[in-house]
C-alpha cells in the first residue's frame, strides 16, 4: 500500500494506517452489525489516544474604546425648566467626547444616512433605531478586540445622564455660562453653522472634554417622550416604560442657540430621521 504500515492493535480494535509519520488514522468499529466509521488525528502512530484541542485564546481586555470617551463619576446636578429639580446619577459611565463622525458609522454600520458628507461631520439624518444598531455593533467589535470587558455595553445615555455629562459641574443653563450670547465659541448654532453641520470639536469643550453637546447636531437619548415628573429630587430617572416619540437634545446648525440649552428637548419617532439629528454614545458596565 505505497509503502506504509499496516498494523492491528487486537485491544483497541484499531486498525492503523501510516505512511512517512502522517498523522492521519483510520479505525473501525463493528457493534451489533452495525459499522462506525471515523477520521481521527494523532501525533504520530504510536496508539495513543488524540490531544485535546488547544483553547483558543481570548484577547486579553485593555480599555481603549475605539470612540474617545470622557469618564463621570456619580454626582448630582440641578435641572432648570419651570422648576428646580436636584438630580442624582448613582451609577458612573463613560461618554463619547464627540458626536459619532460619519467615518464611525459608516466603519460598524457599512452604510452612511448622512445629508451632509463628510468622514469628520457628524452623522445626521439618522433615526433611533440606527442609533441602536450602532451601539450594538460597537459593542460587539470592541468586545471582540478586547477593547471593552465583557460586562461592558454601549448605548445611547438617559436624558439624565446627557444633561449631567453635559453641564460638566455648571449650574447654568449651558456648560459655558448663564446666556446663549456667549454661545460662539462653544457652539454651532443657527447663528454661525452656515446651514450646514460642521465637523466634530472644532468649538471649545466643556469642563470633562465634551464637544458640541450644545449644537451642530441634535443627539438622540434613550428615553420616551413625556413631561419631566414634578418630584423636587429625583434619582436616575430615565423616562415612561413606553410611548410614541424619543427625546433629542441639545440644539443644531438649524436653530437658534437659545434652543441648546442643557435642559432642551424635542422628540421623534424613533423610526424617522431628519438632517439635523444625530448621537452620541454612552459605555456603561452592566451588573
Amino acid at each position: 500500500m505505497g509503502g506504509g504500515s499496516l498494523f492491528l492493535c487486537s485491544q483497541t480494535k484499531i486498525i492503523m494506517w501510516c505512511r512517512n509519520q502522517d498523522t492521519v488514522n483510520f479505525y473501525a468499529a463493528i457493534s451489533k452489525g452495525a459499522l462506525v466509521v471515523s477520521a481521527f488525528f494523532m501525533a504520530g502512530c504510536d496508539g495513543g489516544q488524540a490531544p485535546p484541542p488547544a483553547p483558543v485564546a481570548s484577547k486579553p481586555v485593555v480599555f481603549n474604546p475605539s470612540i474617545s470617551m470622557s469618564e463621570f463619576k456619580p454626582g448630582q446636578f440641578i435641572r432648570v425648566t419651570d422648576a428646580r429639580q436636584l438630580v442624582s446619577i448613582t451609577r458612573g459611565f463613560w461618554m463619547g467626547t464627540h458626536e459619532v463622525t460619519q467615518l464611525e458609522f459608516e466603519l460598524f454600520m457599512g452604510s452612511n444616512p448622512s445629508f451632509f458628507k463628510g468622514e469628520t461631520l457628524p452623522v445626521d439624518k439618522v433615526s433611533f433605531e440606527q442609533a441602536v444598531a450602532f451601539c450594538k455593533a460597537l459593542t460587539k467589535g470592541d468586545r471582540k478586540e478586547g477593547r471593552i470587558a465583557t460586562n461592558m455595553t454601549y448605548r445611547l445615555p438617559t436624558e439624565a445622564e446627557w444633561e449631567y455629562a453635559c453641564l460638566a459641574g455648571a449650574t447654568t443653563p449651558f456648560s459655558f455660562g448663564e446666556s446663549e450670547t456667549d454661545a460662539d465659541a462653544h457652539a454651532w448654532s443657527a447663528e454661525n453653522a452656515d446651514d450646514k453641520t460642521n465637523p466634530v470639536g472644532q468649538k471649545k469643550p466643556n469642563a470633562n472634554g465634551l464637544y458640541d453637546m450644545h449644537g451642530n447636531v441634535w443627539e438622540w437619548v434613550v428615553d420616551w417622550f413625556a413631561p419631566h415628573p414634578k418630584a423636587e429630587q429625583l434619582v436616575d430617572p430615565s423616562g415612561p416604560p413606553g410611548g410614541k416619540h424619543r427625546v433629542f437634545k441639545g440644539g443644531g446648525w438649524y436653530h437658534e442657540a437659545k434652543f441648546a440649552r442643557s435642559s432642551s428637548r424635542f422628540m421623534m419617532e424613533p423610526g424617522m430621521s431628519i438632517n439635523f439629528v444625530g448621537f452620541r454614545v454612552a459605555l456603561v458596565e452592566t451588573p
